[in-house]
C-alpha cells in the first residue's frame, strides 16, 4: 500500500499504509492514552480516551479507528484534549470504585498494604485484585486533580461465582468490550456479549445462562484481556502481578499446547495463551488446571521407603540405593508402567531402563487410567502373576494388581492407592517444574522449561529414572544435564490423539492425569461431569446456633443475628466471639455488635475477607451456625470520665463501637463518635450511632458525605481545636489505627484500640495474635483485644499480619457456587473447598 507520511505534534511520521493514526503515534514514541485498544483487537473507538484534533477534520475523532493518511496534521496534546480526556476519564470513574485514588493518605496506605487486601465485591483501589495492573487506575493518577468530582453510583452488582474458574465482579467494568471482542476473534460464535441497558449493561451471556452451556469453552482469554479487574481467574486472583512468564507447553493431553507459565513469588499462578489467535488457545485444562494441579496442597514430597510394614522419610541416596538393590533381583520379572504422555526424555530413560533390566514396558494413554494398558495383554499378565515387582509412574494399578506384586516402586507426585501400597516412593516434578521436550499428537516437538522449583524435596522424573540406571550400574545413564538426553533422541513416536482436539468441546476433556482423577484437585470440573475417585459428604452438626437475621448493610459486609442465650447473658462491650460456620470451617474472631440477653441474641458485623468470612457472609435467616464460643477477651473498662470520650469507627469498627458508645453514654460520658468510609455508599450503622452519642461525624475519603479524610484527621481535629477530650479509642483496618496512634501521640491524649484482626484461635495457644505492648508481648485473644495504641509495636504487627498471607490465598474456595450460594460439588483429595 505504500508509506504515508504525516505530522504529530509538529514531528514527521512515516508508517506503512492501512495503520490507524494511534498506531503512527505509537511508532513515533508518541504517547495517547486508550483502554479499549488492544493490538491483537480490531479497532472499536469506545473509550474514547486517545481522541486527537486532526487540521481539516471537524471534532475529535478517536486515532485508533482513523486511518493515517497523507499530509495528515495531528496534535494530542493540546489543552482542549487534556481537559475533554480528563472529563472522559471521571465520567468513567463515576460507575467505577475510585475513592483511593483520590484519598490523601492512599501512598502511605499502599506502603504499608502493598498487596491488596482480599474481599467479595472491590468497592475501591485497595480492595481490587487488579490493582498493580488496572490502566484506568494508572491514567487517574497520571491525570491529576479532577476537575467534575463526580459521585460514585455504585451498581453493587454481586459477585458471579456460579461458573468454574472465574469471579465476574462488573462493579468494575466500564464497557471497553475486550472480552466480547476477543472471545469472537477466537472462537468466531462468542459466547458472551453486551446485555442490558444503561447503568446495567455489562458482558454476559444469551438469557443470563451459565457458561457451561454457553459456548464458552473456557481458554480464559476474556479474564486475560481483561483491563479492569471485572473478569479474575478464582484461582490466581489475589497473586497479584506476576514477577515474570516463561513459555512452555502443556503435557497433560497429547495436544502438547504452547503456554506461558505466569510466576509470582515462586510460584505458578497461571497457565495462558501465547497469542490471542484463534491457533493459540488453550482448554480448560491447560488454562486453569495446568497450575492447579502442581499446586495441589497434597503433593508427595519427601522419598519414603517401607519398614516393617510402615513407609518412612528417607533422603534420596538411600531411596535409590534401596530400591536399586531390591530391583536387581526382578530382572525378567519386572513391569514398568508410564504415564504415555511423559517428556521425551523421561521415556527415553525408562525404555532405556526397561531394556537393561529386561523388563516388560506398558503405556497408559493420556486422560485414562491403569484399566487402559497398551500393550492390552500387560494388565493380564500382571493378574496372572507373571511380574513380581513394578515401577510405577503414577497410580496406575487397583488394589487387586498391586497385591500380586511383592515389590514396588512408585515415582509420582499425589497420594494414591499404589503410593501407599509402595515399597519406595519417590516424589517427583510435574507440568510447571519440568524441563525438556514433548513430542504431541502431530509429531510437533515442543519444548519444556521449568518456570518453577518443584515442593520439598521432589526431583525431575528423568534424574530419578538416571541415578536408578546408575545405582544398578547399567552403562549409559550418565547425563548430567536434560539437553545430553534430548541430544540422544531419535524416532520418538508421536502421541496417540485423545478423542479429537479436546479444545474444540468441554466433552473431550481427559479425565485423569497420570492416573490421578484431574477433578478431585481442581474442584471447579466438577461442573463438566467429569468423574471423581471418590465422594466426599460433610457431616452435618447435631446442635448448632440458629440464624434469626442476616441482611446485607453495606457491599461486603453483613450484619447477623444469631441465637446464643449463654453468651448474650454474659456479653460485655468490647469483646468478640470466635464462630465455626462449618464443623471444618476455621475459627474466626467477630467483634460482638449488639446482644439482647432476654431474647438470647448476638449480632455481628461480617466483613467478606476470605474463606472463612465468605461462609460466614452467605448465611440466611434458617441456616445453623456450627459452633460459637464466647464471649471472649477482656472487656472495655466502662467509667465516667471528666472529658469527651471520642471513638472512631472504620469497616467492621463501625458496628464494633456501638456498644462501647453506648456503654459510656449510659454511663454519663460526653461521647463523639466518628465513622469513616471510603465512600458514601460504604457507610452503616448511623441512626444506632446517633442514638449513642452526643455528636456523630462522619468521614469519607472521596469527601462525597461529612468531611473529607479518615479518623485520624478527625482525631488531630479535635484533639488541636480546644474540644476537652479524656480519650480516644479506634477500631478499624490495621492501617486506620496505626495512623490515628502516629497522629495523635503527640496530644498526650490516650489511645485505645482493638486487634481484633491479628487473631485465629481465640484461645492463647496459637501464639499467632502475640503482639509487643511497652515491649512485652501480649496475645491479643486473651490480655485484649483493647490496648493502649500509643504502646503497640506496629512494624512488627504489620510484619506478622503478612506471615499467612500465601497461606490465607491458597485457601480459598476454587468451587462453583450454586444459586444458593453453596458448591454443587462434595470436594475431594485436594480440594480446597472443605476443611482447612
Amino acid at each position: 500500500m505504500g508509506n504515508v507520511r504525516l505530522t504529530i505534534d509538529g514531528r514527521p511520521v512515516v508508517v506503512e499504509g492501512g495503520e490507524t493514526v494511534l498506531e503512527a503515534a505509537r511508532s513515533a514514541g508518541i504517547f495517547i492514552p486508550t483502554i479499549c485498544d488492544h493490538k491483537d483487537l480490531t479497532p472499536y473507538g469506545a473509550c474514547r480516551m486517545c481522541i486527537v484534533e486532526i487540521e481539516g477534520i471537524r471534532g475529535f475523532p478517536t486515532s485508533c479507528t482513523t486511518p493515517a493518511a497523507d499530509g495528515m496534521v495531528v496534535k494530542t496534546q493540546t489543552e482542549e484534549l487534556v481537559t475533554l480526556r480528563r472529563r472522559i476519564l471521571e465520567l468513567m470513574l463515576s460507575g467505577h470504585p475510585n475513592s483511593c485514588l483520590v484519598c490523601e493518605d492512599r501512598e502511605l496506605c499502599e506502603q504499608y498494604r502493598p498487596r491488596a487486601s482480599k474481599a467479595g465485591r472491590t468497592t475501591r483501589c485497595g480492595f481490587c485484585s487488579n490493582r498493580e495492573e488496572c490502566t484506568l487506575r494508572h491514567m487517574a493518577l497520571d491525570a491529576g486533580p479532577r476537575d467534575l468530582e463526580l459521585t460514585t453510583l455504585y451498581s453493587a452488582h454481586n459477585v458471579e461465582r456460579n461458573d468454574p474458574f472465574m469471579d465476574r465482579d462488573y462493579n468494575l467494568c466500564i464497557l471497553c468490550g475486550r472480552c466480547t471482542r476477543i472471545c469472537e476473534k477466537i472462537h468466531g460464535k462468542p459466547a458472551i456479549s453486551i446485555i442490558n441497558r444503561g447503568r446495567w449493561a455489562r458482558p454476559g451471556t444469551a438469557f443470563h445462562k451459565s457458561h457451561v452451556y454457553s459456548g464458552c469453552t473456557f481458554c480464559g482469554a476474556c479474564i486475560d484481556i481483561c483491563p479492569t479487574g471485572t473478569l479474575t481467574d478464582r484461582f490466581a486472583r489475589w497473586y497479584g502481578e506476576p514477577d515474570r512468564s516463561v513459555r512452555s507447553a502443556c503435557s497433560i493431553c497429547p495436544e502438547g499446547c504452547p503456554l506461558d507459565i505466569r510466576v509470582k513469588d515462586g510460584q505458578a499462578v497461571a497457565s495462558v495463551m501465547t497469542a490471542f489467535e484463534r491457533e493459540s488457545r488453550l482448554c480448560a485444562l491447560g488454562r486453569f488446571a495446568f497450575v492447579q494441579l502442581a499446586a495441589s496442597p497434597g503433593r508427595l514430597a519427601r522419598p519414603m521407603v517401607k519398614e516393617a510394614g510402615e513407609q518412612i522419610g528417607t533422603d534420596w541416596d538411600s531411596a535409590i540405593a534401596g530400591a536399586a538393590e531390591r530391583l536387581k533381583g526382578y530382572c525378567g520379572n519386572l513391569a514398568i508402567l508410564v504415564n504415555e504422555a511423559c517428556s521425551r526424555e523421561d521415556r527415553f530413560l525408562y525404555e532405556k531402563l526397561a531394556k537393561a533390566m529386561d523388563a516388560k514396558m506398558g503405556y497408559v494413554p493420556a486422560g485414562q487410567g491403569g484399566d487402559a494398558l497398551y500393550p492390552a495383554s500387560l494388565m493380564a499378565e500382571i493378574l496372572d502373576g507373571k511380574f513380581k515387582a513394578a515401577v510405577l509412574a503414577g497410580a496406575f494399578l487397583e488394589e487387586d494388581a498391586l497385591a500380586r506384586l511383592e515389590y514396588i516402586v512408585v515415582i509420582d507426585f499425589l497420594p494414591s492407592s499404589a503410593s501407599r501400597a509402595a515399597d519406595v516412593l519417590f516424589p517427583v516434578a510435574v507440568l510447571p517444574e519440568v524441563s525438556g521436550t514433548y513430542r504431541n499428537a502431530e509429531g510437533l516437538v515442543r519444548k519444556l522449561s521449568a518456570a518453577v522449583s518443584p515442593p520439598g524435596e521432589a526431583r525431575w522424573e528423568w534424574t530419578i529414572v538416571r541415578d536408578l540406571g546408575r545405582a544398578l550400574n547399567f552403562e549409559g545413564f550418565d547425563y548430567e544435564e536434560v539437553d545430553a538426553v534430548t541430544s540422544e533422541i531419535k524416532g520418538d513416536p508421536a502421541l496417540k490423539p485423545f478423542c479429537g482436539n479436546p479444545r474444540q468441546s468441554l466433552d473431550d476433556l481427559p479425565a485423569l492425569f497420570r492416573g490421578h482423577h484431574i477433578v478431585d484437585t481442581v474442584c471447579a470440573l466438577d461442573a463438566f461431569g467429569l468423574p471423581k475417585s471418590f465422594e466426599v459428604s460433610l457431616p452435618e452438626s447435631d446442635g448448632g446456633f440458629d440464624v434469626t437475621k442476616a441482611e446485607e448493610v453495606i457491599p461486603n459486609f453483613r450484619l447477623v443475628t444469631l441465637r446464643a442465650p449463654h453468651i448474650a447473658r454474659h456479653a460485655r462491650p468490647g469483646q468478640f466471639v470466635m464462630m465455626m460456620v462449618k464443623d471444618t470451617s476455621e475459627r474466626t474472631p467477630y467483634t460482638l455488635v449488639d446482644w439482647d440477653a432476654e431474647a438470647g441474641t448476638i449480632s455481628l458485623v461480617i466483613e467478606e475477607v476470605g474463606r472463612s468470612s465468605r461462609e460466614a457472609a452467605m448465611l440466611k435467616p434458617g441456616h445453623r451456625v456450627a459452633h460459637v464460643s464466647g464471649p471472649l477477651g477482656l472487656p472495655f473498662p466502662i467509667e465516667k470520665k471528666e472529658g469527651a470520650v471520642v471513638l472512631g469507627g472504620g469497616c467492621y469498627g463501625i458496628g464494633a463501637i456501638y456498644p462501647i458508645a453506648r456503654a459510656l453514654k449510659q454511663a454519663g460520658n460526653r461521647v463523639i463518635c466518628v465513622i469513616e468510609a471510603a465512600s458514601h455508599y460504604l457507610l452503616f450503622m448511623e441512626k444506632e450511632l446517633e442514638s449513642v452519642s452526643d455528636e456523630l461525624i462522619v468521614a469519607t475519603k472521596d469527601g462525597t458525605r461529612g468531611t473529607r479524610g479518615g479518623v485520624q484527621h478527625v482525631f488531630e481535629r479535635l484533639a488541636g481545636g480546644g474540644t476537652a477530650i479524656s480519650m480516644f479509642v479506634a477500631v478499624g483496618c490495621t492501617f486506620m489505627m496505626r495512623v490515628a496512634a502516629e497522629r495523635t501521640r503527640s496530644y498526650g491524649i490516650p489511645l485505645y484500640v482493638a486487634l481484633n484482626p491479628i487473631m485465629l484461635d481465640g484461645t492463647g495457644m496459637c501464639g499467632a495474635c502475640r503482639v509487643s505492648i511497652d515491649g512485652v508481648t501480649r496475645f491479643a485473644c486473651v490480655d485484649g483485644p483493647i490496648f493502649d495504641g500509643h504502646a503497640v509495636d506496629w512494624d512488627e504487627l504489620f510484619s506478622r499480619r503478612g506471615a499467612y498471607v500465601r497461606e490465607e490465598i491458597e485457601s480459598m474456595s476454587q468451587g462453583v457456587e450454586g444459586t444458593e450460594g453453596h458448591h454443587k460439588h462434595a470436594g475431594g483429595a485436594g480440594c480446597a473447598c472443605h476443611g482447612d
